[in-house]
């Protein structure tokens, strides 16, 4: 299975530098550019089928909708569809949370991680809170902003959690860099320009759902070992 998943990375790694390729770029939603900006997240969902837990493969595939819904101008279809990947998300975090045969190495130490992973996750919510939502005009994008963001923090803070409880920190890495590449966006949209936005935000969300991808293939595969 293993070598299936390099063959996955690459060919994902392919697609990004596509997207990335000036060649051939549009300046408008298009069929194509909507192919080359949803491509990578597709073949992750595809190429994961049998190598990922179920609920992650369905939150790619959640990812690679909101991506279509992005390009063609749905900016709530595009939330929608990020919002129901990040619940994949945090049911597959906290289903690895208490499935984990080791656990936390010592048990004294939970309430430290729980207390560390809430005080990290406060103040990007605190800050979208005060600065980002009451800037949204439109009173059911900011409720849907609203309760993206609780989903956001959320799915960062289990992930963080599930880190140190099955030491793999990947997943985690990856959720923070959805929570930066989402912040950037909410930011530029909303509040105020970000230089080099599109960049920041495809860069930075592309690197979340690689080590989303790798993340949760290797902690699946030792749950498997372990169980061996």
């Amino acid at each position: 299975m293993f070598p299936r998943a390099t063959i996955v990375v690459i060919v994902f790694l392919l697609a990004i530098t596509w997207f990335f390729f000036p060649a051939g770029r549009e300046h408008f939603p298009s069929l194509l550019f909507a192919m080359r900006l949803a491509l990578p997240a597709a073949i992750l969902a595809f190429g994961g089928i049998g190598l990922l837990p179920r609920v992650m493969t369905l939150g790619f595939c959640l990812c690679t909708i909101g991506d279509a819904m992005g390009v063609v101008g749905s900016f709530e279809g595009q939330m929608g569809g990020f919002a129901l990947a990040q619940i994949c998300f945090i049911v597959q975090f906290t289903r690895d949370i208490r499935q984990s045969a080791r656990g936390i190495t010592k048990r004294k130490q939970q309430p430290a991680v729980l207390a560390a992973a809430t005080l990290f996750c406060l103040p990007p919510l605190i800050l979208a809170a005060l600065k980002v939502i009451p800037a949204v005009r439109e009173l059911p994008i900011r409720i849907g902003c609203a309760i993206y963001a609780l989903l956001l923090v959320l799915a960062s803070w289990t992930s963080i959690v599930r880190a140190f409880t099955i030491r793999n920190y990947m997943a985690m890495a990856g959720c923070l860099c959805f929570l930066t590449s989402d912040f950037i966006l909410a930011w530029n949209k909303f509040t105020e320009h970000v230089p080099h936005a599109s960049l920041c935000i495809m860069s930075t969300y592309y690197a979340a759902l690689l080590l989303l991808f790798c993340g949760t293939f290797r902690s699946d595969a030792f749950r498997s070992r372990g169980r061996a």
